[in-house]
């Protein structure tokens, strides 16, 4: 897959497009570029995703509470893998976010980016907010600019339509499963294992504690949760605390760490992805360290049972 960050520099390229932030590229994103994939195959095409270097969302709220679904790595990785053949990363600044639909789809899509077919969501809407605008104005801003507009379906599970709002919802509610259900695979967290107080490590459950590559990815609601994790090219069953620790800890930061059954060895440095599998319960506190780990014991053999 090519990806394109500077598009004064890109040789225009006719191609199949789509646009959006494509935050978790979940089931709905997926079904979206196959059919885009087939209409480009249909015309002898690349298919392109233009989407974002950084969500838009962060240009107006910096300090917004996390809500990424994926890092631009796993995003990227993802488009890749169902068979985009241009990723365009835009620098979403002040200055794009003040054009209309029309003028962006005039000098960026079609006079920057060569686009021919671009693919809209019945309900997408792109370009500085104008009230009335949809698929159907697209479609005349399009026919002048030289652009086919293709208007897709949403796709819909039990009656819903799938969206990184919906999965995001799931998500803050713990509910892991559907989140898997929703996005296609398991919710991941990807980062580097540093350092802790070691405190696991004294009670015979060793952790990883994960700082993320990507401070504003989201994280479930608090609680133990069984992972699939992959570390070093090796893969192990864990169990992963997110919270703030409040049997062993008074700072109430909010931490990531994951026991790795029958992992052995230094982790330190490395970089660790886990899936999430499902809650197992909420963040507790208990009246001694010893309680905990008869409880983190319990929360092991629960994972290694599957039960």
């Amino acid at each position: 897959m090519n990806i394109v960050t500077e598009i004064n520099d890109f040789d225009r390229t006719p191609c199949v497009a789509t646009i959006g932030s494509f935050d978790g590229v979940h089931l709905g994103h997926k079904a979206m570029l196959a059919e885009l994939r087939k209409a480009a195959d249909a015309k002898g095409l690349p298919l392109m995703v233009v989407t974002f270097a950084r969500h838009p969302r962060l240009l107006f709220d910096g300090e917004c509470e996390p809500f990424l679904l994926t890092s631009s790595r796993e995003k990227l990785a993802l488009l890749e893998s169902m068979g985009v053949d241009y990723a365009v990363l835009l620098d979403f600044d002040t200055c794009m976010a003040a054009m209309c639909a029309e003028r962006f789809m005039n000098e960026v899509l079609a006079g920057a980016l060569g686009i021919k077919v671009l693919g809209v969501g019945y309900d997408h809407h792109f370009g500085k907010p104008c009230e009335g605008e949809g698929v159907e104005q697209y479609a005349i801003y399009g026919k002048n600019a030289g652009i086919e507009v293709l208007p897709l379906s949403p796709f819909v599970i039990d009656g819903a339509k799938v969206s990184s709002t919906v999965v995001r919802r799931a998500l803050s509610a713990g509910d892991v499963c559907t989140a898997e259900r929703l996005l296609g695979r398991g919710y991941s967290l990807c980062g580097t294992v540093v350092r802790g107080a070691g405190i696991g490590r004294g009670i015979g459950f060793p952790t990883a504690n994960i700082m993320l590559e990507d401070e504003f990815k989201m994280l479930p609601l608090d609680g133990v949760y069984e992972v699939d994790a992959s570390i070093g090219g090796e893969c192990y069953k864990g169990v992963m605390n997110i919270g703030v620790k409040p049997t062993v800890s008074r700072e109430m930061l909010r931490t990531i760490e994951v026991h790795l059954i029958d992992y052995s060895g230094d982790a330190y440095g490395k970089e660790i992805n886990v899936a999430l599998v499902r809650r197992l319960r909420g963040e507790l506190a208990f009246d001694n360290v010893q309680a905990l780990k008869l409880q983190i014991g319990v929360d092991v053999a629960r994972v290694k049972r599957g039960i």
